[in-house]
C-alpha cells in the first residue's frame, strides 16, 4: 500500500510539472502571433474604398496595378474610371450576345421555315380567319393634310412616373407615329387603289373577313366613310367585311343601338358584309365587333342582348352576332351576363392581361365550350408602340423573326378555337402589323424592318399558318361527320 501510495505521488508531480510547462510555452506562443498580427489589425481596421462590382469576364485582361494612391479624390476618380470601363464592356458584351441570337433566329428562319413559304400553293380564304383593319390614315398628298401618321406623342398613363419624355408629335414623311415604316410609304386609306392592294393581300394570305375599325359620321376621327369602298374591294376579292365598333365619345348603350341600326340599314344588303350561323337557332346574321364592352355594366347589354330585356335586339332587325371584349378574368362573367355571342382577346402582347395571355386561351376555349359562346383568340406578330408611347417600353414584344408570331398560332391552334383573330393588318402606332414594311431611317430613328426575309415575310407567314389551320379545322369537321 505505501509503494502504491508512492507511485500515485510521483504520477502526480510529474503532471504537474507537465501543466506548467505547457502553460509557459502556450504563453509565448501567443505573444509571438499577436505581435506578428498586430500590423495586419491595424490596416483591417482602417476605413477601405469600397469599389463596385467587377462582371467576371473583364478579370482577366483587367491590369493590376501596384501603385497606392494617397488621395481619396484620386482614388474615387480611379474606382470610378473602372465602374465605367466594366460597364461599357458589359454592355459590348450584351450587344454581341443579342446580334449573335438575332443572326441565329435569322439563320432558323430561312432554313426551316421559308422554304416553306415560298413551295406554299395558293389557298383559299379561310372565313373563319378575321383580321383587325385600320382605315384612320390621311396623307398631304391625297387628303390635303395629314391624319395618324403624325401621331401625337402621348403622356404617361402611370401618375407617379417621374421620367422626361419627348412631347408633341410627329411630322410626316420622314418622322412618323410608329416603330416600322410602311413599304407603300405615308398612304392615304381613302386611295381606291390602297384599298384595292390591301384587300388583294388579305386574300393572298388566305385571310377571309377584315374586321374594320369603325366609328360613326359624328365622330372626330370618323371611318363610316370608307365602308363602302372597302365593301366593295372586298368583294372584288371573295373577302367579308365586319364592323368594329370603336369607343367614340359618349358612346353609351342607347346611342350605340342606334348607331348599330345606322349600320345595319345602310350596309345590310351588302354580300361583303361578314354572316355567321348561330347554334342554337341556325340564324345566319352579321358579325359585330363591339371593343371596350365590359365598360357598359352586364345588366345595361342584358337589357339589349338577352331576350328577355326591355329593349332586345334578338329576333328584331338589328339582331346580330355581337362579340365583346375579354381582357380581365372577371370579364367571362361580364360576357356571360350580357348575353354576348362570344368575345375575342385583341392584344397580342402575351402576359400583358389576363385574355392575351396564352397560357389561358385553353381555359377561355373551354369557358366557352361550356356557355355555348364563341371564342376568338387574338394573335399578333409582336408589339411596340415607343414612338406613341415613349414610357411603354415594358410591353414591347419582340418579333424575333417570325418565332414570336409562331408561338402565338401554336397556342391558338392548341386552344381549340375555331375562330382566329390577327392584330392587326395595319395598326402601326403599335407594330402589330403584318402589312409590308420597308427599312427606313431619318436623323433621329432608324425604324425597324422584316430584313433580311423581306417587306412581305408576314403576309406569307400568315398565309402559311392559315393553311394549318384550315387543316386541322377540315380534320375536325370530318371526325364529326
Amino acid at each position: 500500500m505505501y509503494f502504491g501510495n508512492l507511485i500515485t505521488a510521483v504520477s502526480l508531480r510529474k503532471c504537474f510539472y507537465l501543466s506548467a510547462a505547457v502553460l509557459v510555452l502556450s504563453t509565448l506562443m501567443a505573444a509571438v502571433i499577436i505581435v506578428k498580427l498586430s500590423p495586419l489589425e491595424a490596416v483591417k481596421c482602417q476605413l477601405q474604398t469600397v469599389t463596385a462590382a467587377v462582371e467576371w469576364s473583364t478579370l482577366a485582361n483587367q491590369p493590376i496595378d501596384s501603385s497606392t494612391t494617397t488621395s481619396s479624390s484620386t482614388s474615387t476618380a480611379a474606382a470610378a474610371g473602372r465602374r465605367e470601363g466594366n460597364e461599357r464592356r458589359y454592355r459590348e458584351m450584351r450587344e454581341r450576345m443579342v446580334q449573335s441570337k438575332v443572326a441565329r433566329m435569322s439563320r432558323r428562319m430561312r432554313n426551316r421555315v421559308l422554304p416553306l413559304l415560298n413551295g406554299s400553293a395558293p389557298v383559299e380564304a379561310n372565313p373563319n380567319v378575321h383580321i383587325f383593319y385600320y382605315a384612320w390614315y390621311r396623307s398631304l398628298d391625297y387628303d390635303g393634310a395629314w391624319q395618324h401618321w403624325n401621331h401625337a406623342i402621348l403622356p404617361s398613363w402611370k401618375k407617379n412616373d417621374k421620367r422626361v419624355f419627348p412631347e408633341g408629335a410627329h411630322s410626316p414623311p420622314a418622322d412618323i407615329g410608329a416603330n416600322y415604316y410602311p413599304n407603300l410609304g405615308c398612304y392615304s386609306s381613302r386611295d381606291p387603289q390602297v384599298i384595292d392592294l390591301h384587300m388583294r393581300q388579305l386574300r393572298d394570305a388566305g385571310i377571309g373577313v377584315a374586321v374594320v375599325s369603325w366609328t360613326p359620321p359624328s365622330a372626330s376621327d370618323k371611318t363610316d366613310s370608307l365602308m363602302p369602298d372597302l365593301l366593295d374591294a372586298a368583294h372584288r376579292h371573295q373577302l367579308r367585311v365586319a364592323p368594329h365598333i370603336e369607343p367614340y365619345a359618349g358612346r353609351n348603350p342607347i346611342n350605340l343601338m342606334e348607331h348599330i341600326r345606322y349600320v345595319l340599314e345602310r350596309y345590310g344588303s351588302h354580300p361583303a358584309l361578314c354572316r355567321m350561323r348561330r347554334e342554337d337557332d341556325g340564324a345566319v346574321l352579321p358579325v359585330i365587333y363591339i371593343y371596350d364592352s365590359y365598360v357598359f355594366p352586364s345588366s345595361a347589354w342584358w337589357e339589349l342582348l338577352s331576350e328577355r330585356g326591355n329593349l332586345t335586339l334578338r329576333g328584331t332587325e338589328l339582331d346580330a352576332i355581337y362579340i365583346g371584349l375579354l381582357v380581365d378574368s372577371q370579364h367571362k362573367n361580364h360576357i356571360k351576363k350580357s348575353h354576348f355571342d362570344g368575345f375575342y382577346t385583341y392584344f397580342g402582347i402575351n402576359g400583358f392581361s389576363y385574355g392575351s395571355s396564352w397560357k389561358n386561351w385553353k381555359d377561355l376555349g373551354k369557358f366557352a365550350n361550356q356557355n355555348g359562346l364563341i371564342f376568338i383568340p387574338s394573335i399578333g406578330p409582336g408589339y411596340i408602340d415607343t414612338q406613341v408611347r415613349p414610357w411603354n417600353a415594358e410591353n414591347t414584344r419582340h418579333r424575333r423573326h417570325g418565332q414570336y408570331y409562331e408561338v402565338a398560332w401554336r397556342s391558338a391552334l392548341n386552344s381549340g378555337a375555331s375562330v382566329i383573330s390577327i392584330t392587326s393588318f395595319n395598326e402601326w402606332h403599335e407594330g402589330t402589323q403584318i402589312e409590308p414594311a420597308k427599312p427606313a431611317s431619318n436623323k433621329e430613328f432608324t425604324y425597324l424592318d422584316y430584313e433580311p426575309e423581306g417587306s412581305d415575310f408576314y403576309l406569307n407567314l400568315t398565309k402559311w399558318w392559315v393553311q394549318q389551320f384550315t387543316e386541322k379545322l377540315n380534320a375536325v369537321s370530318s371526325a364529326l361527320s
